[in-house]
């Protein structure tokens, strides 16, 4: 009789830890979709603001290309600057990524908009969105691969661009007013950094109100 209860305990149990796992994945899968929906516009308004900010001052008549990983991963990082191997949000431990999100700068956003941002980064591999950026830039995503091998392959294949950008997936609140993410740049020689970024959606439109920089090359 015992033993015969014991089955039962174990079919029940299993059959909880099994439905757990199923709804924990449902739940990955709507994240996702949520936010894939709105990484286009986040996107193209912090290209928008942070980087081509200045666009008027930079030589007329060529097309700036904004070259950024479609997935995000550190070990692109061939030879990381000094400090990315602790600083950046991509070779940081799981562990690491969620005492960060825990961290006081970033109390300005809700924990929803955090724990977006954290499974998104953990679970979410390949980053694509149509990206809607100022008259006369453009953006491409790429894989490792694209970059060639032979030196000048990588400006051979995307001219006049501004180096590359490793970006993260993006956590939202539940209204999607508020948006986190993480973003490297690497560009030649002794350029780059890499930054949390806390943007708002007002009146239909994002904007950027923080920056946490990590660092500095």
């Amino acid at each position: 009789m015992s033993q015969n209860r014991f089955k039962k305990t174990s079919l029940c149990a299993t059959a909880g830890i099994a439905l757990l796992l199923a709804l924990v994945a449902l739940l990955i899968v709507v994240e996702q979709r949520r936010t894939q929906a709105e990484t286009g516009a986040v996107l193209s308004a912090f290209f928008s603001q942070e980087v081509l900010h200045d666009m008027d001052k930079w030589d007329a008549g060529r097309t700036i290309t904004i070259v950024v990983m479609r997935n995000p991963d550190c070990r692109i990082c061939a030879e990381p600057p000094i400090g990315l191997e602790s600083q950046s949000w991509f070779a940081q431990s799981l562990k690491s990524r969620g005492n960060s999100v825990l961290g006081a700068w970033f109390a300005q956003s809700s924990k929803i908009t955090r724990a977006s941002f954290f499974l998104n980064g953990v679970f979410s591999r390949n980053l694509s969105a149509d990206l809607r950026l100022p008259s006369g830039a453009q953006a491409v995503f790429v894989n490792p691969s694209d970059f060639g091998t032979k030196v000048g392959d990588f400006e051979a294949r995307f001219p006049n661009n501004i180096g590359h950008f490793v970006v993260s997936h993006v956590g939202l609140n539940l209204n999607k007013t508020e948006a986190l993410l993480y973003v490297d740049h690497f560009c030649p020689g002794l350029c780059g950094g890499g930054a949390y970024v806390l943007m708002h959606k007002v009146s239909g439109m994002w904007h950027v109100v923080d920056l946490r920089s990590t660092w500095v090359s």
